[in-house]
């Protein structure tokens, strides 16, 4: 059931008895309850010392409240401008919005008006609740109504906001809000709040024009557009677009990513991630393969090669742990058995099913019985798994190698290779790709049939979405 807000705000008359004047401003409040918005409010004072208040196309959270008149405005004329409060004998009437017939609840509220201002301030109740909220709307004279497409529907959404400067500096803000209005002419603002970084505060950002498509249960938001600040900080007076490409999932799910650049200073940048969900660790995946092992001495050089099983254990953030069974020591009778390293990073490219592999100085353990040889330093390891479908079986393809090299007790080098071509057990450590790009969409959202100069959202076949700079 949706919130409905019984609201009264109380607002400026005109300078002219029995004259219309319009303001257009925007109305703001101190909770996430909706976002910020621009529209406008009539105002007529009338010649018994009340006035008549019109407030055009109100939408508060998701309740579309359309246009609200407030009769019998208590009004008082101080100087060249006016002092509105409203009370008992103030009449309330919606109309045009979907929320019928609202109940007036417990309110207070008061404005001014000068010859070009309206400033109007409410507190009120949220329907059914003792939870007092408060609205401001702060508006100056206009001789027209503004044409222009007005808020239909908005959405809050609730997650940690990461922001990283262009120094490398990053900070996490907890519970930070996404704003998304859906407007008459079908497209999306997004406001973003608050918005810190390392070295300031920056309050709410605002980023308007955005187009959508909507496909498989999804929404996909996404626009180089203009970037408007809520107060003053260093943003302030700078010429700031952001680059912004966000989600909706099946789940409801936001998921934000935006470039905020200033057009006047090629050095500003600031990078923004919303709704950033962490990966789940895959489950373990083995393959079997040869595990061949190099030496040179100083009796020349020897080498050993066995068949080998790898197993990949996802140690979460990027890091994984490689055990390769029936490991030797090349030249020796002493059997390492299986050697586990840990801390092994890795990065999962899903467009080509590949996990590449990387790893410094770490030291890896093994079930040698000689207690010399239980914990070796490895120098370096890297390499690479991609994962395919065997047209021939229900089975999947892994094509491997990894090399490594260890110290042996200080005296040689061992290097190491793992090779496999052969069939996986297990779950894929990366989602496998028919090889297939579904749909390729600039940052704007449109449509297109290839890569673009700049930022291409890219849906792949098996589901997967991508963002891909292409130079």
């Amino acid at each position: 059931m949706k919130k409905i807000f019984t609201l009264l705000a109380v607002i400026m008359a005109s300078l002219t008895a029995m004259a219309q004047t319009t303001f257009y401003g925007t109305w703001k409040n101190n909770s996430n309850s909706f976002p910020s918005f621009d529209n406008y409010v009539e105002v007529t004072v009338n010649d018994n010392g009340t006035s008549t208040i019109v407030l055009k196309d109100l939408v508060f959270g998701n309740d579309v409240l359309g246009t609200i008149t407030l009769n019998n405005v208590s009004t008082e004329q101080n100087g060249n401008g006016y002092s509105f409060s409203m009370g008992s004998y103030t009449t309330f009437d919606i109309t045009e919005g979907n929320m019928g017939g609202v109940t007036k609840g417990a309110f207070e509220g008061w404005g001014t008006m000068d010859g070009e201002n309206l400033q109007l301030i409410a507190n009120y109740f949220d329907y059914g609740t003792t939870s007092l909220r408060y609205v401001k709307f702060n508006g100056t004279k206009v001789q027209t109504k503004p044409d222009g497409p007005t808020i239909v529907e908005t959405e809050t959404f609730s997650s940690d906001l990461l922001t990283s400067t262009a120094a490398g500096d990053t900070k996490t803000t907890k519970n930070a809000n996404a704003i998304l209005s859906k407007y008459s002419d079908n497209t999306y603002s997004l406001t973003l709040k608050p918005v810190e970084t390392a070295d300031a505060s920056y309050g709410a950002i605002t980023f308007s024009g955005l187009g959508f498509e909507e496909e498989d249960g999804e929404t996909y938001i996404s626009g180089y557009v203009d970037a408007t600040t809520e107060e003053t900080s260093p943003l302030y007076g700078k010429n700031i677009k952001g680059d912004l490409s966000a989600i909706i999932d099946v789940d409801g799910n936001l998921v934000a990513s935006v470039m905020l650049v200033d057009m006047d200073d090629e050095n500003f940048n600031v990078e923004m991630q919303f709704g950033k969900q962490e990966e789940e660790p895959f489950e373990p995946v083995s393959m079997a393969g040869t595990l061949s092992s190099f030496s040179r001495t100083d009796d020349g050089d020897v080498a050993d090669q066995k068949p080998s099983v790898l197993t990949i254990t996802d140690e979460g953030e990027g890091k994984c742990t490689l055990t390769m069974t029936e490991g030797t020591l090349p030249g020796t009778t002493l059997s390492l058995g299986t050697i586990t390293i840990p801390s092994v990073a890795y990065e999962a490219d899903e467009a080509t099913a590949t996990m590449n592999l990387s790893s410094g100085k770490v030291e890896a353990t093994t079930e040698c019985a000689h207690p010399f040889y239980k914990t070796m330093t490895v120098n370096s390891l890297s390499g690479s798994i991609s994962v395919k479908d065997d047209e021939n079986s229900d089975a999947d393809l892994a094509n491997a190698n990894i090399t490594f090299s260890v110290d042996n007790n200080g005296t040689e080098t061992v290097e190491y290779t793992f090779s496999t071509n052969g069939y996986v057990t297990g779950v894929d450590t990366v989602k496998k790709a028919d090889g297939s790009v579904k749909h390729i969409y600039t940052i704007s959202g449109i449509a297109t049939t290839q890569m673009q100069h700049g930022i291409n959202i890219v849906r792949h076949a098996d589901g997967t979405v991508k963002k891909v700079v292409k130079r």
